[in-house]
C-alpha cells in the first residue's frame, strides 16, 4: 500500500511538471522587433544632390534633379524558403528626397532569418482610386494628381541638356499598369534580434531609370505621365533602380 501511495505521488508530480512546462511554453511571447528601413538615393555611386549638381545619363545627356519622390508599398520579408513570414499591414511609405523623408519602420517583425525584401513601387489599385486616405497617402500630398483621382507612383522633376534640346524633365508616373512589384536579395541575411538595431539599407541608382531595359534619350522622352513612355520608365525602375539592399 505504501509503495502504491509513493507511486501515485510520483505520477502526480510528473503530470504537474508536464502541465506547468506546457503552460509556461504557451505563455511565452514570440520574439518580435522593429526594423528600421533607410533609403539612400544615389547616381552612379554618388549621393544624389538636388538642384545644383549635374549628372550624365547612360545615353550621354546632362541632367539635374530638383525633386524625387516615390511610393514603396505592400512590404514583405521573405525567408530562405521564399515564404513571406512578415507582411506589413497598411503598408504605404512615401520616399521624398526634397524633404529628407527617406526612412520608415517595420513594426513587430517576427524573429526569423530573412533573405529577400519584396515591395511595390507605387500604390496598388485598392487604394489608388480613392483619396480618402491618411498617413503617407494623405490627399493633400503633392503625389496626388490634380486632374484625376489617384496617385503619382514615381515623380522626378528636373532639367536637362541633350544633343539637340534643353529643357525641363517631368516624369510623373502613375496608372495601375505601372504599379510594379520588386523582389530584391539581401546581400546578407537579416537575422532579427530581440533588441534594437535591426536595419535594412536600400541603395538606389537614379541612372538605372534611364537605362535598362529601355534606354531613355531626353531628346525623345523628357516628359511622361501615362502611356507607352511612362510604361518604359516604370519597367526601368522595377528592374534596376533598387541597386543594393543590405541588412544588419
Amino acid at each position: 500500500m505504501h509503495q502504491l501511495y509513493r507511486h501515485t505521488l510520483t505520477t502526480i508530480a510528473i503530470v504537474c511538471t508536464l502541465l506547468f512546462t506546457a503552460c509556461s511554453s504557451d505563455d511565452e511571447e514570440p520574439i518580435v522587433a522593429n526594423v528600421e528601413v533607410v533609403v539612400e538615393n544615389t547616381v552612379a555611386g554618388h549621393p544624389l544632390k538636388l538642384t545644383d549638381t549635374t549628372y550624365t545619363s547612360p545615353t550621354g545627356d546632362i541632367y539635374a534633379v530638383h525633386e524625387l519622390a516615390y511610393f514603396m508599398s505592400n512590404i514583405k520579408l521573405l525567408n530562405a524558403s521564399g515564404e513571406a513570414v512578415y507582411i506589413e499591414p497598411d503598408s504605404y511609405h512615401l520616399i521624398e528626397e526634397q524633404t529628407g523623408k527617406r526612412t520608415f519602420t517595420l513594426k513587430n517583425v517576427k524573429a526569423d532569418t530573412y533573405t529577400k525584401l519584396q515591395f511595390g513601387v507605387g500604390v496598388d489599385a485598392a487604394r489608388n482610386h480613392s483619396t480618402d486616405q491618411y498617413g503617407d497617402l494623405d490627399p493633400s500630398s503633392s503625389m496626388v494628381w490634380d486632374w484625376d483621382t489617384g496617385y503619382k507612383f514615381f515623380s522626378l522633376v528636373g532639367n536637362y541638356t541633350a544633343n539637340t534640346k534643353a529643357g525641363g524633365l517631368v516624369f510623373h508616373i502613375g496608372g495601375d499598369a505601372n504599379y510594379k512589384t520588386v523582389t530584391v536579395d539581401l546581400q546578407q541575411p537579416l537575422v532579427i534580434k530581440a533588441t534594437e538595431g535591426n536595419r535594412i539599407t536600400i541603395v538606389t541608382d537614379l541612372n538605372a531609370i534611364f537605362q535598362d531595359p529601355h534606354p531613355i534619350d531626353f531628346d525623345e522622352i523628357n516628359t511622361a505621365m501615362t502611356g507607352p513612355d511612362a510604361a518604359k520608365i516604370a519597367e526601368n525602375y522595377s528592374t534596376g533602380f533598387f541597386r543594393k539592399v543590405t541588412a544588419e
